[in-house]
């Protein structure tokens, strides 16, 4: 997928060039190049919010619970089951108290698979809206699906970059009816709750 993205940004860059280097002086072959490259931008702000999100995976499942909080803008959110909290040392500090209660190997290897991700962008704003599911090692070794929910989000570019404004995690499967025991992860921060 990168590379089909990588591809098709080197030919819009292309034609850009082209465009640029014509003789054609009209406002619209201005406008046209003016169109052009705000499509591309919004293109490589789609690949960069991506990246975010696959990075956000990674650093959690290799708990760099440091990096993990540095995804977030200075007065980001995080709301989930877990709990809520307000900047990357805020989060950081939650995320450390939750891991520290698990027990280091309380899940064994595990790993979060992000899939179904819609993006728009707004200049210097974004919102997304994408699946995760929580694998986990089974105790005969095989892997086990964890939990499974979708996430909300709004961003923002700060600092040069894209980081998460608001997260809300929603834990969707299993249900609060199959999952009594385990009500850390039911609750629901939406706003609207």
């Amino acid at each position: 997928m990168r590379m089909f993205a990588g591809v098709a940004v080197v030919t819009i860059t292309a034609l850009l060039v082209a465009a640029c280097d014509s003789p054609a002086t009209t406002a619209d072959g201005h406008d046209a190049v003016a169109a052009l490259a705000g499509r591309v931008r919004v293109l490589e702000d789609r690949e960069a919010i991506r990246e975010l999100m696959f990075t956000y995976g990674k650093l959690l499942d290799a708990k760099d619970l440091a990096g993990y909080s540095k995804l977030f803008a200075k007065d980001g959110v995080w709301e989930g089951g877990i709990g809520s909290a307000k900047g990357p040392e805020e989060i950081y500090q939650m995320l450390d108290t939750v891991f520290r209660r698990a027990g280091a190997n309380e899940f064994g290897n595990s790993y979060h698979i992000m899939s179904d991700i819609v993006i728009s962008v707004d200049g210097d704003n974004a919102t997304s809206w994408s699946h995760w599911t929580w694998i986990v090692e089974g105790k005969d070794g095989t892997p086990t699906g964890q939990r499974s929910g979708h996430y909300e989000d709004r961003l923002v570019r700060e600092d040069g970059g894209w980081k998460f404004l608001h997260r809300l995690t929603v834990t969707e499967l299993p249900t609060p009816e199959m999952d009594a025991e385990a009500e850390i992860f039911r609750k629901d921060h939406r706003e609207d709750n």
